[in-house]
């Protein structure tokens, strides 16, 4: 009995032992190496003729490395021949053994290799953590920056995600059409986790950006990362789906810029269905592909008004001033530009313009009077699942003039829809709502679509339901609605724009002869891959999309006269905006053109507008 319990305790020390690591098996196979060394010499002592002398040492120890010196042991006797044999066969069976734990440590090896669980040694570079679609687009939009940057001062981006390096490495090539993307680095862990977070050293990057569906992951996340940074890189961003929590984010860090990704979304929505056709202009602004706004000091400017430093300005456009750390959009024409104070200028990278001592001349010294485009009165708002009405129809409600109407046609059942419409107090329209099952085509046109000025599809997906689902429904919708209007051509007077999520579905929301969409994870990313760059620019993205402040504007082309960029620049500034560009074309075949060359003259466009800054 006791030797039995001597036996089981001396296997379970030894396995576990030789589970724990590599080199105690090793050293297990070199002590019974070792043994069958021994044993082959004590056994073959004495049998050697004096005409076949041998070292008993390298005798065995040579059989049990070299399985073909055993061969020639039939000059000895029959027991020195057994003993070869048997010293050979525990050779080869040893060297297997140590050949399989080689090989399977190094195929572990390579294993963690790929899944993204080796730690990196860089230094200033971005990290993206998290995960979902967004994950990729913001990947995507830093990249695409990085074309732009003199090779010395590209650094690397790293992408830290629950899934695994192949699957990044698999999606992020999808997404950016090159099979090798080397200046990504891909690790794989727990984005919650504080030890894993390590591995993607947040303790020396130049920024970040969590993004997720879940604002406690994100928060989490944010937590993890404090205690792994002595102090928060300047770039720090994160997402944020409640815009109540946000100050929670600020709460774990106060250098943390948050986004509320459906705010955002909200707000340009209701911006786009006022003004078609501006979701290409806001995809041009935030994208790096194209121009975007930065924001530098020019000493040389201090003393020069607003307008003087406007006149100045080659190959860019100034559209603000920061002056105390506060950014003012389309300031006075007077405003000075003085000590400290930075500009902010809309130019395809920052050694794309510059400033000169020589003012431009223009021909234009008059401008017409303000007029709109065109009023809403009437907009019918396809909401889904949503349950997020509060800052849509309040958003509808302050750019609405006096009488305005809005139905919402969602899934939710009647009680409720009307319960959460009732929450929200409205002085310039009158809501109300209505269950309808938007991918009935019945339904759909029992609300007579053709009688609304405007109409919006919002995403609006259940908990649980995924983003591509989502977007089925909207292209459901959308279809649905084109077919209405081609019934009712004649009767039709209203635009359409819709929320897609994923970048990918756009051709097939193309199909549908919509006047606009928002693609949301995509404008989402690009807010966030622009804020990681230049942290400053969230002052100006929070004013651009507030009612109350300076917005983007499609001007009318009537209200201008002809001229080259420079003369309408001139008549912007007459006017009190900042002439940005023009656009020309509708719907999916809009054309943008932000910060054209001055001598460039406007397009003779029937659907030409005029990109302003300017207040409502």
């Amino acid at each position: 009995m006791a030797l039995k319990f001597f036996r089981r305790r001396f296997q379970y020390y030894l396995n576990d032992i030789l589970v724990r690591n590599p080199l105690w098996q090793i050293l297990f196979l070199v002590v019974i190496s070792a043994a069958v060394i021994t044993a082959g010499m004590i056994l073959v002592e004495g049998h050697f003729s004096e005409d076949h002398s041998e070292n008993t040492f390298w005798w065995s120890f040579t059989r049990l490395l070299d399985q073909g010196t055993f061969i020639g042991d039939n000059r000895y006797d029959t027991h020195t021949a057994a003993v070869g044999v048997f010293v050979t066969i525990s050779g080869i069976m040893i060297l297997s053994l140590l050949i399989g734990i080689l090989s399977s440590k190094i195929t572990e090896r390579l294993e963690s290799l790929k899944k993204g669980r080796s730690p990196i040694v860089e230094k200033d570079h971005l990290i993206v953590c998290g995960g979902g679609d967004r994950l990729y687009e913001v990947v995507r939009e830093l990249i695409e920056d990085r074309k732009e940057l003199p090779r010395a001062e590209r650094k690397s981006i790293v992408m830290f995600s629950g899934s695994t390096r192949e699957e990044m490495e698999d999606i992020l090539s999808q997404r950016t059409g090159r099979r090798v993307i080397p200046e990504v680095i891909c690790r794989s862990g727990n984005t919650t986790d504080i030890d894993s977070l390590r591995l993607a050293g947040f303790d020396t990057c130049r920024g970040f950006v969590v993004v997720g569906e879940d604002d406690g992951g994100v928060l989490k996340t944010l937590i993890a990362i404090r205690a792994l940074c002595d102090r928060m890189p300047q770039g720090a961003v994160c997402e944020i789906q409640n815009r109540k929590l946000g100050h929670v984010a600020n709460i774990v860090s106060e250098d943390v810029r948050w986004v509320p990704s459906r705010d955002v979304i909200m707000r340009l929505l209701v911006q786009i269905c006022r003004q078609p056709g501006l979701s290409a202009v806001y995809k041009e602004i935030l994208s790096f592909a194209g121009n975007e706004f930065y924001i530098s000091q020019w000493p040389g400017l201090e003393g020069s008004s607003f307008h003087e430093t406007a006149k100045r300005c080659r190959g860019g456009v100034v559209a603000g001033i920061q002056k105390g750390g506060r950014v003012i959009l389309n300031p006075p024409s007077e405003t000075v530009y003085g000590k400290g104070d930075r500009l902010l200028v809309l130019a395809k990278n920052t050694s794309s313009y510059s400033f000169t001592d020589e003012q431009r001349e223009t021909a234009s010294l008059h401008a017409k009077p303000k007029q709109s485009c065109g009023g809403l009165f009437r907009m019918l708002v396809f909401s889904g699942h949503s349950t997020r009405f509060d800052l849509m129809l309040d958003l509808l409600d302050r750019y609405s003039s006096g009488g305005a109407e809005i139905l919402v046609a969602g899934n939710l059942p009647a009680d409720e829809g009307i319960r959460v419409t009732g929450l929200i107090r409205c002085t310039n329209c009158t809501v109300d709502y209505r269950m309808v099952d938007r991918t009935d085509p019945v339904q759909v046109e029992a609300l007579s679509p053709w009688n609304y000025h405007s109409i919006m599809v919002l995403s609006g997906k259940p908990p649980g339901e995924t983003d591509e689902a989502a977007d089925s429904h909207c292209i459901v919708t959308l279809l649905i609605l084109k077919g209405i209007k081609d019934s009712h051509r004649e009767d039709w007077k209203g635009t359409t724009v819709a929320e897609i999520r994923n970048p990918r579905n756009r051709r097939l929301a193309s199909a549908a002869e919509i006047d606009d969409f928002v693609i949301s994870n995509e404008v989402c990313s690009m807010i966030m891959a622009q804020l990681v760059k230049q942290n400053e620019l969230g002052q100006v993205f929070e004013e651009i999309f507030d009612p109350s402040g300076c917005e983007i504007q499609l001007r009318c082309a009537e209200q201008f006269f002809p001229g080259t960029f420079a003369d309408i620049q001139a008549q912007g500034r007459l006017r009190g905006e900042t002439v940005l560009g023009w656009l020309t074309g509708r719907g999916s075949a809009a054309v943008v053109e932000l910060n054209p060359q001055f001598h460039a003259v406007m397009p003779k466009d029937e659907d030409c507008k005029i990109i302003t800054i300017a207040e409502r």
